[in-house]
C-alpha cells in the first residue's frame, strides 16, 4: 500500500501591470514576498515533508512559490489555463512599469523552471473542467488533481498570497481562496504588512474579531446579573423571615391587628418564596450563559496564540494554523445572532507577519509581555480579592454568630425573667435572620477560600512555567514551552471564568 504524499497548494496574484491604477503586488514588495513565502514553507515543513507541490506560474507569486519549490528539490506540478504562448503573453511578459525592465528576464524564469517541474498540466485539455472562464478553470482542476494526489484534504493544505480584503473576481486568486475553503482545505493567506500593525495589538482581539467583545461583554452581563440577583435572593430570605416572624407575635404588640398583619406576612411570605425560585432558576440560566461566553471568549484568545505562532492545536488540523481555520473556528462560537464581520483577515495576517519575523528570544520577550505576565497578574490581583473578601465574611460571620448567640441567650432568660419575655414573643425574627445571614457568610467564605486557593494554584503554575522560559534556546524548545502554557492558561480559564478586571 502506497502512502499518499503530502501536497502544497499555492495561488497568488500577479504582479502590476504598468497601466494598473491602484497598486496591489508593486514590484518594490517582490523581495518582501520571497522571504515571506520562504518563511512560510519552513512553516510547513516543520510539521511534515512536503511531497509534492502544484501551482500555476504567472509572473508573481506563483513563479516565486515555484522557484522555491525547485530550490528545495520538491516535486513540482505546473497548470496552466491554456497553451503555452498564449500563457507567456497574458501572465508574463506583460509590462510591469519597473525601472531598468528587462521583458526576456521573466520568460527566461518561467522558462527554467518549466524544464525543471515534474509535469506540466494544461486544464482546457481536462475533461472535467467546466465553465467559460479559462482561469477558474484552471483553478478547479488544480485543486481537483491535489485531491486526488493527496487522498483528500487531512492530507493537503494551500499557501495564498492574496491582499485581505481583495474583491472576489472569478478566476482570481481571493475567489480561489473561497474554493478551496468550501473543499475544508486550510489556506494560510500571506501578504506583506509588517509596517501597518503592531504587536501590542494583541491585547486588542477586538479590533480584529469583533465577535471577541461581544462575548466578553455578554459574559460580563450575566455574571453581573448572576451576582445581583443572588444578593437580591438573600434579602427576599431575610425580608420572609421577618414576617414569618409575626405568626408568633401577640395581638397586645399589633394594636389588636394581629389577624390582619399574620395575613398579610403569610401573602409577603409566599410571594417571596415564588419569586426566590423563579430567580433561582433563572440565576442557573445566568450562571450558564456567563461561564459558557467566558469560555468561548478565553478560547478564542488562546487560539489567537496558537495562530500567530503557527502552532498545530487541535482546532486546526496537520499543517500551519490557517486564517481559514481560526475563522471557522470563530463562525462555531459566535452567537447565532451575529450578524457583523467574524474576522478582519488584514489585521490579523499583519500581527501574524510581525511575529514570524522576531526571532526566538524576542518571540520569548512577546510571550512573556503580552500573554504570561498579563495573566500571571490577573491571577495575583484575583488572589488578592478574594483574601481580602475572606476577611470581611470572617467578620460577618462573627457578627451574626454573636447576634444569634445573644438573641438565644435573651430568649432562655426571657423563660424565666418577664423584663425579657419580649424576646420570648420575637425569638423567630431574630434568630432566623442571624441564622439566614450566619450560613450566608459562612458558605461565601468557603467559596472565597477555595477561589483564594485556585488563583494561588494557578499562579504557583503559571510562575513554574515562566522559569522554564530562562533556558530555551531552539525553536522546538520554545514550541513546546508555548503549547504549554497555552493548554495550562486555556483549562484555567475554562474551568474558572471569571470577569478580567480593568487594569
Amino acid at each position: 500500500m502506497t502512502s499518499t504524499p503530502y501536497t502544497l497548494l499555492f495561488t497568488g496574484h500577479l504582479l502590476d501591470a504598468a497601466e494598473r491604477t491602484s497598486q496591489r503586488f508593486p514590484h518594490h514588495i517582490l523581495d518582501e514576498v520571497k522571504s515571506l513565502i520562504k518563511t512560510s514553507v519552513d512553516e510547513v515543513m516543520k510539521l511534515q515533508p512536503i511531497g509534492l507541490a502544484i501551482s500555476s506560474l504567472g509572473a508573481g507569486g506563483d513563479m516565486v512559490f515555484a522557484a522555491e519549490m525547485i530550490r528545495r528539490e520538491i516535486p513540482l506540478i505546473i497548470f496552466l489555463p491554456f497553451e503555452k504562448e498564449r500563457f507567456i503573453n497574458a501572465s508574463v511578459d506583460y509590462l510591469k512599469g519597473t525601472p531598468d525592465e528587462d521583458p526576456e528576464e521573466w520568460r527566461a524564469e518561467f522558462e527554467r523552471i518549466l524544464s525543471l517541474a515534474s509535469t506540466i498540466r494544461y486544464s482546457h485539455q481536462e475533461k472535467t473542467t467546466k465553465g467559460s472562464n479559462e482561469y477558474a478553470r484552471c483553478n478547479s482542476a488544480m485543486l481537483a488533481f491535489a485531491f486526488e494526489k493527496s487522498g483528500g484534504e487531512r492530507n493537503l493544505s494551500a499557501l495564498a498570497l492574496v491582499r485581505p480584503g481583495e474583491e472576489k473576481t472569478e478566476g482570481g486568486s481571493a475567489h480561489f481562496v473561497e474554493e478551496i475553503k468550501s473543499r475544508n482545505v486550510p489556506v494560510q493567506i500571506l501578504w506583506p504588512g509588517k509596517g501597518e500593525g503592531k504587536l501590542s495589538d494583541i491585547r486588542q482581539i477586538a479590533l480584529f474579531i469583533p465577535v471577541f467583545k461581544y462575548l466578553d461583554d455578554q459574559a460580563t452581563h450575566n455574571q453581573t446579573r448572576w451576582r445581583r440577583r443572588l444578593k437580591l435572593t438573600l434579602l427576599i430570605l431575610g425580608t420572609i423571615a421577618f414576617f414569618d416572624a409575626f405568626v408568633t407575635v401577640p395581638d397586645h404588640f399589633l394594636f389588636g391587628n394581629g389577624q390582619i398583619v399574620r395575613m398579610v406576612s403569610l401573602v409577603f411570605s409566599m410571594v417571596g418564596a415564588f419569586v426566590t425560585l423563579q430567580m433561582q432558576l433563572s440565576d442557573k440560566t445566568s450562571l450558564n450563559q456567563w461561564t459558557r461566553s467566558r469560555a468561548k471568549a478565553e478560547q478564542i484568545r488562546s487560539e489567537i496564540w496558537f495562530y500567530v505562532f503557527n502552532y498545530w492545536s487541535e482546532n486546526n488540523r496537520f499543517g500551519p494554523y490557517s486564517e481559514g481555520e481560526l475563522e471557522q473556528y470563530v463562525r462555531q462560537a459566535m452567537p447565532a445572532d451575529w450578524k457583523e464581520a467574524v474576522i478582519q483577515l488584514d489585521k490579523v495576517v499583519q500581527l501574524k507577519e510581525l511575529v514570524q519575523a522576531l526571532s526566538i528570544q524576542e518571540r520569548i520577550k512577546f510571550y512573556l509581555a503580552y500573554r504570561l505576565d498579563d495573566q500571571l497578574g490577573y491571577f495575583k490581583s484575583k488572589q488578592k480579592y478574594f483574601a481580602n473578601r475572606i476577611k470581611k465574611y470572617k467578620t460577618f460571620t462573627l457578627l451574626f454568630l454573636g447576634v444569634s448567640i445573644v438573641w438565644g441567650t435573651c430568649k432562655m432568660i426571657g423563660e424565666f425573667n418577664p423584663s425579657l419575655s419580649f424576646f420570648m414573643d420575637m425569638s423567630p425574627l431574630g434568630m432566623m435572620i442571624s441564622f439566614i445571614a450566619l450560613v450566608s457568610s459562612y458558605s461565601e467564605a468557603n467559596n472565597s477560600r477555595e477561589m483564594e486557593y485556585k488563583y494561588q494554584q494557578m499562579g504557583g503554575g503559571l510562575e513554574t512555567l515562566r522559569k522554564r522560559s530562562q533556558s530555551i534556546q531552539q525553536n522546538i524548545d520554545l514550541d513546546e514551552w508555548v503549547k504549554e502554557c497555552e493548554v495550562f492558561l486555556r483549562t484555567q480559564n475554562n474551568e474558572w471564568s471569571l470577569k478580567r478586571e480593568e487594569r
